[in-house]
This record gives structure tokens, C-alpha cells and sequence, in this order.
């Protein structure tokens, strides 16, 4: 079962709003076991995250199902103009060099989820859906865990890191910036 076996459907908020108990499912999947062992309150919490997600403008995606179920996501949104008055935007923009920080800001693509279960993985269907997200893109960002198995995926698609830092919950996180300039 490779790539090819699944359907790529392109998505807005309204259509990602409607997978939501599905995206929960497969979050929780993805993020139970290390290196990211989210705690319980991060899996309950889903929904309300989510649907803040959905709010930002722009927000589009794009969802692949296999059989009756998601077989993976990507989601995220323009970068905004001016950096988002929050401690996780901080952290990002305080890990960079600040010659670097408008590289992340409009016109890039910030990246905020990609999310492949466990048994569609290593059949290249991460890769396809990060290269079509980004496709048309100059510019785009995102986060990942230090010890990610998928930093192996951004490396060979030309994505580098720009910086390190650690979220609130004490998560050591890479920011990775695709640059096509």
C-alpha cells in the first residue's frame, strides 16, 4: 500500500471542522508515544485547540483517508504580518537570529500540523503531503520535537533548522524553516 492508494482531498476549515473526532483519534495516535508522550489533558483538549486552529485566517489543509479512516493530515496557515502576542510565538521568534525573524512572517506558510498513523508511515504519504502543502510556497515553517523520527523526512526536503527552544510544558522543540529563495 503506497501513496498511490490514497486519496488527497484539498480542505478548508469548514471540511477540516468536519474530521475533528477523527483528527482527535489520530492526534492521539501520533503524540501518545515518545518522543512526544502527551499527557491526557493535551488528548481532551483536542477539540477546543482545534477549533481555535480553525479560526485563523487562511487556515486550509489537506486530508488523506484509507479504508473508513484518516490516514493523514497537514494543516496551518499564512504567517501573519506581525508576531502573534503569544508565549509560543515568542519562543519561536526569540529562537531565531534576529536576521533571520522575517522569514517567518507573511508571505510564509506556517505549517502546524502533519500527521501520518503509525501504519500508513514510511510509504512516502508524509512526504506527499508536506510537498503539496507547501507547493507554490517561497516560505514555510513549523515545529517538531528534538527526537522526531520525521526530522529525517524535513532534512531530505530541504528544510533546515533555524532554531531550538522549549515550549511551556518543557518540550524541546526545532523550528525548521523551508527557505526556496
Amino acid at each position: 500500500m503506497g501513496v498511490d492508494s490514497h486519496l488527497i482531498a484539498e480542505v478548508d476549515a469548514a471540511a477540516l471542522a468536519e474530521h475533528t473526532d477523527g483528527l482527535a483519534a489520530l492526534y492521539r495516535t501520533c503524540f501518545s508515544e515518545p518522543p512526544w508522550c502527551e499527557p491526557e489533558e493535551r488528548f481532551t483538549g483536542f477539540a477546543q485547540r482545534f477549533a481555535a486552529h480553525l479560526a485563523q485566517p487562511g487556515v486550509r489543509g489537506l486530508v488523506t483517508r484509507h479504508g473508513d479512516g484518516i490516514a493523514g493530515v497537514i494543516y496551518g496557515w499564512p504567517a501573519p504580518e506581525r508576531v502573534p502576542d503569544s508565549p509560543f510565538y515568542r519562543a519561536i521568534f526569540d529562537a531565531v537570529a534576529p536576521a533571520e525573524r522575517h522569514l517567518l512572517r507573511s508571505p510564509a506558510l506556517e505549517v502546524v500540523e502533519l500527521m501520518v498513523a503509525p501504519r500508513h508511515r514510511g510509504r512516502g504519504l508524509g512526504r506527499a503531503l508536506l510537498r503539496r502543502f507547501t507547493d507554490g510556497h517561497r516560505r514555510a515553517w513549523l515545529c517538531t520535537h528534538r527526537d522526531a523520527p520525521v526530522r529525517g523526512l524535513y532534512d531530505t526536503e530541504g528544510w533546515a533548522v533555524r532554531g531550538s527552544f522549549t515550549d511551556r510544558d518543557g518540550v524541546p522543540l526545532l523550528l525548521y524553516l523551508l527557505d526556496r529563495t
